[in-house]
């Protein structure tokens, strides 16, 4: 409840400072007073949708109120940046121009006349309007679009050759929920099938909401097929969600969990490890889901290529620790979109793409859906095919 009372605050200050900064100068009183009711009826959508989501009741009206306000949200993300950006370069300006004017003795400067200072205001506004729907725009479009195959080529070293040719899909982050729903699920898993992969990996968060009432938009995934079969980890929103109760359900759909546990698996000759752990902090939610990389790998064969699906990129550190070759994330879905990526790189140095790390490569997708507003800029989503050389 603390959280939501933050979230929600931080967002009505977002809506508000945005509200005041472009609103008064664009639009005449009436239809500035209908902006104001259409800003905030928006905001209100999304924060009634969070709550009915996070108590699992009234789907098909946390569906409609979840498009109404995460696509304003998406859009307010853009006016709040360039509205706080402009204002940014305002304030120094107006500071050194009124500084120039103290040691002027003739007429006022051109820019502190009010009629140029209120054209300059209302183009600025009109300007970051444009540029915020045409953004929005594009990136909603990139967010719905079919999810991009990727492919990723592992060179194996000479002792584990054996394996050459060995081709693994990743896919994660699908966010299966009140925007995600079957169609595009199933084009995800029409997709994945035509990659004809060895072995199939999801590498956490498939969904936000019950399985009771998500069972038809996950049911494509049963259709996946994959001859080494098609395995599953658990992500930081299945817990939001009641993972045991998600766990039940990919069993369902023909995955096979792995909970820091492994599979041996054989290839040609060769030998994978396949081990999967629970997300990094899935023990606050259940004390035996402790996500333990060293455990996932106790036993395996060491002649064996090792590993690790992990749905969060910090569980590199253990995992070099513990002697995997190669982990497969996700969480961070890429940053999603401009520039809220610059922040999550402050708090991930791993975000997208192929890492070392000490003696163990390192993936991360952009995920294969998104959260929150469908939006995507600067990232696109994505399916991984790994082949191995």
């Amino acid at each position: 409840m603390t959280f939501f009372f933050i979230f929600t605050s931080f967002l009505f200050i977002i809506y508000l400072y945005t509200g005041f900064r472009l609103i008064p100068s664009l639009l005449k009183k009436r239809a500035a007073l209908y902006c104001w009711g259409i800003f905030f009826l928006s905001l209100i959508s999304l924060m009634v949708h969070i709550y009915l989501r996070v108590n699992f009741i009234f789907p098909g009206i946390s569906t409609g109120l979840a498009w109404i306000g995460y696509t304003s949200l998406g859009l307010v993300s853009y006016l709040f940046c360039l509205a706080f950006f402009r204002d940014l370069l305002i304030i120094p300006s107006l500071m050194i121009l009124k500084t120039k004017q103290l040691f002027i003795k003739s007429e006022k400067l051109p820019f502190f006349n009010p009629e140029r200072r209120i054209f300059l205001f209302k183009a600025s506004g009109l300007t970051i309007t444009a540029l915020s729907t045409s953004t929005t725009a594009f990136g909603y479009a990139t967010a719905l679009q079919d999810p991009k195959a990727v492919q990723i080529d592992i060179k194996l070293k000479e002792n584990l050759k054996d394996l050459k040719g060995l081709k693994i899909v990743q896919f994660t982050d699908l966010h299966v929920g009140s925007t995600i729903k079957y169609d595009y699920v199933k084009r995800a898993c029409d997709t994945i099938n035509t990659l004809k992969a060895d072995l199939i990996v999801f590498t956490g968060d498939l969904a936000d909401g019950s399985p009771q009432d998500l069972a038809l938009d996950v049911s494509p995934l049963m259709d996946l097929y994959a001859p080494l079969g098609k395995y599953f980890v658990t992500g930081n929103h299945e817990y939001y969600s009641g993972a045991k109760r998600w766990i039940r359900e990919v069993k369902m759909l023909g995955f096979e969990p792995l909970i820091n546990e492994h599979r041996v698996i054989e290839y040609n000759n060769g030998l994978l490890t396949l081990s999967g752990v629970t997300d990094i902090r899935a023990g606050t939610f259940f004390q035996d889901h402790q996500s333990s990389p060293e455990k996932a790998i106790q036993g395996c064969p060491e002649k064996s290529f090792k590993l690790l699906c992990a749905h969060h990129p910090k569980s590199i550190y253990r995992a070099s620790q513990a002697g995997f070759d190669l982990q497969l994330s996700g969480h961070t879905h890429g940053g999603q979109y401009f520039p809220f990526d610059y922040f999550i790189r402050l708090k991930h140095p791993f975000v997208k793409g192929l890492y070392q790390y000490q003696n163990t490569q390192l993936y991360v997708s952009q995920g294969t859906g998104y959260w929150g507003p469908p939006l995507r800029l600067g990232t696109f989503p994505e399916i991984t095919l790994f082949k191995f050389i």
